[in-house]
């Protein structure tokens, strides 16, 4: 079964982004004890304030039009849906530098202690994302997927670099904040030059007229998909406010590097596979072929390739983020073990997460994160107000693992009822 899988067009691809991706990851992953002892628990915090924001803006930087970039059948229309994102993210960019300073003048009593002169950088993080992912998303279409992993790993090297060298400064805080930063201009400039360096050549054949056309045809992604994605950010990126609002430093700092450590591999490994089956299902939808057996080969894959990993993680966890990173870091260790469960259900999920997109149920999928953020919400809130930081992360992952099994069921359910019926993306 698995030389079979192994043996496809689809597998082929995958396993580039993945070695891509996981070249990215094992430079990360080999930085992070590094990192561990040139900062200390509160820089992560004010890191994790950063880059939350950050992820928050970004997450709407292109108007999530850049997820529409595969589906046109014409090179035109999709050449134009990138135009278009490019120019949406230039925008945001500006609106927000206009917030920062706004908040940076005008927020007096509320204005956070861990607010300094390298927030500013948040709306040059804002472009360079949403430029990225656009260019992503093209590459994705013409099945560059050499270029993708390219661009990962020259963020995870640009990233890792200049954060230790920071680190060894002792610049603190700002060494994770411009490490960053520096990393996604890399990864912006890796996916984007081959195209703009000749920029005229490349959107010739794209007009103005064809670029609103194509923002009206595809406009569910920005009246539906946004605000969806946008509520996705905040729950996954916000908990860093409540946790500072709520409990010490330390505490916003061991779960910000927690998810820093297991996120990062998990979204960036399901993100290949979700780039891959996107373009994959998209092209099975309009061809009017049944969508169930691609569903269910994509559970299983993501189930085989997690499962032996997430085991001995949450069988270890503690012990191996004391020893790898440091005893100051055990804590973040326990906090990853209580959020396994949920991470390794979200692995399986979130690849068939853009049947959504595919089966034009955008509406409903925003509903179902409207539920996941308000148990999110309930548990920080419940946890703070009894002080107690374990009691919020269990209810988090309890409540969460449930709502992943509910997509398991609901996921394929679309992919039984979508299957032979025209694409219905308005």
């Amino acid at each position: 079964m698995i030389k079979k899988y192994l043996s496809s067009e689809f597998a082929k691809n995958v396993i580039t982004l993945v070695t891509g991706t996981g070249i990215a990851q094992a430079i990360a992953f080999l930085a992070a004890p590094v990192l561990s002892r040139f900062y200390e628990p509160e820089d992560f915090t004010v890191f994790a304030l950063f880059s939350s924001t950050a992820a928050i803006a970004s997450v709407v930087a292109t108007a999530r039009y850049e997820l529409a970039i595969p589906l046109p059948k014409e090179e035109k229309d999709a050449k134009s849906i990138l135009r278009l994102s490019l120019l949406i993210s230039l925008i945001v960019a500006m609106v927000t530098l206009f917030g920062v300073a706004l908040y940076d003048f005008f927020g007096g009593k509320y204005k956070s202690d861990h607010f300094t002169f390298w927030f500013y950088l948040i709306p040059i993080s804002v472009f360079a994302t949403g430029a990225y992912n656009a260019f992503n998303y093209w590459s994705t279409r013409i099945k560059t997927f050499r270029m993708n992993s390219a661009g990962r790993i020259a963020m995870a090297i640009v990233t890792a670099s200049i954060s230790i060298l920071l680190g060894y400064l002792s610049f603190g805080a700002t060494g994770l904040i411009v490490g960053l930063v520096a990393g996604q201009i890399m990864a912006m400039l890796v996916l984007s030059f081959p195209y703009l360096k000749n920029r005229k050549a490349f959107f010739a054949g794209t007009t103005h007229e064809n670029v609103k056309t194509q923002a009206k045809i595809h406009k569910s992604f920005f009246r539906v998909n946004s605000p969806h994605a946008l509520l996705d950010s905040i729950q996954d990126n916000g908990v860093v406010y409540l946790l500072s609002y709520f409990f010490v430093d330390a505490v916003t700092g061991w779960y910000s590097f927690a998810f820093r450590i297991l996120k990062a591999p998990v979204g960036l490994i399901g993100s290949a596979f979700y780039q891959v089956f996107y373009q994959k299902l998209s092209n099975a939808k309009n061809e009017g072929a049944d969508l169930r057996p691609l569903v269910r080969s994509m559970y299983l894959r993501m189930f085989l390739i997690g499962f032996p990993g997430f085991l001995v993680l949450f069988l270890f966890t503690p012990e191996l983020f004391s020893f790898i990173f440091g005893a100051k870091w055990h804590e973040a260790g326990v906090i990853a073990r209580i959020l396994i469960p949920w991470l390794f259900l979200n692995f399986i999920v979130s690849p068939v997460s853009c049947i959504t997109l595919v089966c034009n149920r955008q509406p409903q999928a925003f509903l179902f994160t409207i539920g996941d953020s308000m148990v999110r919400l309930a548990a920080l809130i419940i946890g703070g107000l009894r002080h107690d930081y374990i009691l919020s992360f269990t209810i988090i992952s309890a409540f969460c693992s449930s709502l992943m099994i509910f997509a398991l069921w609901w996921y394929y359910s679309l992919a039984k009822r979508n299957s032979n019926i025209p694409n219905g993306i308005q």
